[in-house]
């Protein structure tokens, strides 16, 4: 599972540096350390502009997430950017960077979050070159000289020096000089890797098992992530282990519950033109989702449908015969609507950053782009000031926690199978 993960991860890093859309969005910087400091204290740090960073995101992260206010003379600016992790690339960093405003209530209702964060003040030398001298003075002055052109990024760094008298050491692929790595420090927060999706998998195919060999003749499992947490690599590897293990009869129904989208039609009907908020719970018919479901578990077909994302309404498949297994993947895959029918629910590990950076990367390369959504940039807005705070703060039951007496009960069903095989 894990090097599945990994495959469609690295392919998709591939898609994308390859992707026209993507290579007018790459940067490609220069972190140097001067030889003199104090000589930059002195000429740049009077005219700086102050700047505060918040991170959405850790350095274990596949992206880097943060939210940025930069105190300008003209007043305050409030942004997001999202970078993938790049690669070194003659002496500098080359990495994918999309970056766009934000409203100021929104970068408000994250700061009162205690993020991991940074002040800084910052000067800029020329165009592609700035100075950072940070409010907590244990860390260096940093210079950032960003251009793509090699010997461009060159005659910059001479140019600081001569101006300042200084040499300045480069130290590009340090990974604790990052702005991030410095906020964390600074907040002193544990980075911990998250559950991995194939320990993941498997202790919900185990829990999934167990409560089946104890008795249960139908279990609906609700799997709650964010777009891009992986939902669809998760769900492929419980279909793979039980059907490789158990046989086709017991491969799982999975319905999501973006299948249950009212449809732009629908909605503008209710809510007015132009609808806009796509991930609000209002969006998806979750009681029809339930209604289904417990007709499912009564022995009656399912009809499957989809969400049609060029037409924006819902469209309808074939008809999917009652299963032991059904699991409901989605955004509101605890909705209340469902607690009827679900028996168990847990929530997708991966990090918010990682999705956002996931779903925002998949627009493009999977052509996803549409009238709601025509940018990366659009799409990381969307998620930042609506999509996000949704998600956050949405109602949902206790993640099922992982039980030793459950997992062997599961682990005595497989031994069974291998033994009769």
């Amino acid at each position: 599972m894990l090097l599945v993960e990994k495959e469609i991860t690295l392919n998709n890093i591939e898609r994308a540096q390859h992707h026209a859309e993507f290579e007018s969005r790459r940067e490609v910087e220069q972190k140097l350390l001067p030889v003199n400091p104090d000589i930059f204290e002195q000429l740049f740090k009077p005219e700086s502009v102050h700047i505060e960073q918040l991170y959405l995101s850790t350095p274990k992260d596949e992206f880097s997430l943060r939210l940025r206010c930069t105190h300008s003379p003209s007043g305050a600016v409030y942004k997001a950017t999202q970078k993938d992790r790049g690669s070194i690339n003659e002496k500098a960093l080359d990495r994918i960077e999309i970056d766009t405003t934000i409203s100021q209530e929104a970068y408000e209702h994250y700061r009162t979050q205690e993020l991991p964060s940074i002040q800084k003040r910052r000067f800029e030398v020329a165009d592609g070159v700035s100075v950072d001298f940070y409010e907590n003075e244990q860390h260096p002055v940093i210079v950032e000289v960003e251009h793509k052109d090699p010997e461009v990024r060159a005659a910059l760094v001479a140019m600081v020096e001569t101006l300042t008298g200084s040499s300045l050491i480069d130290h590009s692929s340090d990974p604790t000089l990052t702005n991030e790595a410095i906020a964390h420090r600074d907040t002193e927060r544990e980075v911990r890797s998250p559950e991995s999706l194939d320990t993941f998998t498997e202790n919900v195919v185990l829990e999934m098992v167990a409560r089946y060999v104890s008795g249960s003749k139908h279990v609906v499992v609700g799997l709650t992530g964010m777009s891009g947490s992986g939902k669809t690599t998760v769900t492929n590897g419980i279909r793979s282990r039980l059907v490789e293990t158990f046989g086709e009869s017991f491969c799982p129904i999975i319905v999501s519950t973006d299948d249950y989208h009212f449809g732009k039609t629908a909605l503008e009907q209710t809510h007015g033109i132009p609808y806009s908020d796509w991930d609000g719970p209002q969006t998806y018919n979750t009681a029809e989702l339930s209604h289904d479901l417990e007709l499912l578990r009564k022995g009656t077909p399912l009809i499957k449908r989809h969400f049609d994302f060029e037409t924006e309404e819902p469209s309808y498949d074939e008809l999917v015969s009652p299963s032991p297994f059904v699991i409901i993947e989605g955004l509101y895959a605890g909705s209340k609507d469902l607690s009827g029918v679900r028996d168990l629910h847990f929530e997708l590990p991966t990090s918010i950053a990682t999705s956002i950076g996931r779903d925002v990367r998949r627009l493009i390369i999977d052509d996803r782009a549409n009238r709601a959504f025509p940018t990366p940039e659009s799409r990381l807005r969307y998620q930042i000031e609506t999509a996000l705070p949704l998600y956050l703060s949405q109602e949902r039951p206790g993640r099922n926690t992982y039980s030793a007496s459950v997992r062997s009960v599961a682990e005595r069903a497989f031994m069974l199978v291998q033994l009769t095989d």
